[in-house]
């Protein structure tokens, strides 16, 4: 058997260490137009000079004690269903039996006037957040705009005023991470970046990027001018499907896959944040593109590639900012869902410039907001993951000491002592 993967981050992984829990002799083929298998949500780090081992996902031992072939530095542009090969770039063809689409995501860049001037960049792959931290080093850059107040985008921000350069982030919303946390929550994560000297334009956006060759400037649709020597677009990622759509795969917003994480082409599998993934919190299927979600679904493709069935139970929003002076955490729904939703809140833990927050729908956790002290927060998601009845103790889901001697009997006798994941420090998720 001959398995194939296109891609070489998470998702990559995943599927490699599923295929080996399985088949341990079959031919394993990388592909990736990158030269390294590096860890995404880490790559803004680079900016302030944390060395790039660290970055490293999985070295080359990991590849070489799975019998791993890589094919690295091209890019697959073609899959032929019939034949059932992939071309690369090189012209190079590789024929696959079970084939794997991780192609993950790419960064969305609108129609900006100017957006070809020397000085732009995504943030979203490792090369170019070099190729940034060398060029406003090279032009010594003092000024950068960043377009889109994301986790991508605010974390950029921190670590350029960590560099000391002056940073101004534009959001066409009215506030920071407003698709990922409530109002109350968004304000104190304003109030960290403000702290450390990022400036904050809401409910505007960049028209035109200026300069000669070169950024100088930009200018607001409002119609003031900003002084730039670089800037940073990171409104958002959006999957990267063009080449399952060469071999016929149905596609919505992301690659469409069964539980077993099949396409709609025989033999062809898709994992990571190509696709769409269940939702266990609203049922529905949606783009969630998390690293260890990636993980875990190229893990279940890479079992059913090599034959060994298994159902993917889908999966839920799960963020963390490392970067800032104390941690945020939230996961699955941060607003009512629905009127049934009952809503707790920690108000005394807020008046010391904290935060937590928890939303029950029926008896069941489906979300919550963690600002400061995260101490068992793993617990939490698990509540969520497991769909446990909390309704005996949902008000003591926001309190500070909540601990397992909070959780019903059965849980701590049953279940945690059988899932080591309820103990995972959320930094480790």
């Amino acid at each position: 058997m001959k398995y194939v993967i296109v891609g070489n981050s998470a998702a990559a992984i995943g599927c490699i260490t599923g295929i080996r829990k399985v088949d341990k002799d079959g031919e394993i083929v990388v592909i990736s137009y990158e030269d390294k298998c590096y860890s995404k949500p880490m790559i803004a780090d680079i900016l302030v000079d944390i060395p790039e081992e660290k970055l490293t996902y999985r070295d080359s031992s990991f590849f070489e004690e799975n019998g791993v072939t890589q094919i690295l530095g091209h890019r697959a542009i073609n899959i032929n269903t019939e034949s059932k090969v992939v071309t690369l770039d090189s012209n190079e063809i590789v024929p696959y039996d079970k084939l794997l689409i991780a192609t993950g995501g790419k960064p969305f860049v609108p129609p900006i006037k100017g957006s070809n001037l020397e000085g732009v960049f995504t943030f979203t792959e490792l090369s170019s957040a070099k190729r940034f931290k060398e060029y406003i080093k090279e032009n010594s850059v003092e000024n950068v705009v960043v377009i889109g107040s994301g986790f991508i985008g605010l974390e950029v921000a921190y670590f350029l005023r960590e560099l000391g350069i002056n940073v101004k982030v534009v959001e066409l919303l009215d506030r920071v991470l407003a698709r990922a946390l409530d109002r109350r929550a968004s304000q104190i994560v304003e109030n960290m970046l403000r702290e450390k000297g990022v400036e904050f334009i809401f409910n505007n956006t960049v028209e035109e990027i200026m300069g000669d060759g070169k950024v100088s400037s930009v200018k607001l649709k409002s119609g003031d001018v900003l002084k730039a020597g670089a800037v940073v677009v990171a409104i958002g990622v959006r999957p990267n499907t063009e080449l399952a759509q060469t071999a016929g795969v149905k596609v919505n917003r992301g690659i469409e896959t069964n539980d077993k994480m099949e396409t709609s082409v025989k033999d062809i599998f898709a994992a990571g944040d190509c696709i769409e993934c269940l939702d266990t919190v609203d049922n529905t299927k949606k783009l969630i593109p998390l690293f260890p979600l990636a993980f875990e679904q190229g893990f279940i493709a890479g079992l059913n590639m090599a034959g060994k069935g298994m159902g993917y139970l889908g999966g839920f929003v799960l963020n963390s900012l490392k970067f800032l002076p104390v941690p945020v955490l939230n996961a699955g729904a941060v607003e009512p869902t629905d009127d049934s939703c009952e809503v707790f809140i920690n108000d005394k833990f807020e008046k010391k410039g904290f935060y937590r927050k928890a939303i029950v729908r029926n008896g069941k956790l489906i979300g919550f907001i963690a600002i400061g002290e995260i101490d068992r927060v793993g617990i939490l998601t698990n509540l969520i993951r497991q769909k446990v009845d909390v309704s005996d103790f949902k008000e003591r889901l926001v309190e500070l000491d909540f601990g397992l001697v909070d959780l019903p009997k059965w849980w701590r006798e049953e279940k945690l002592k059988n899932d080591k994941t309820a103990y995972k420090d959320w930094r480790a998720v």
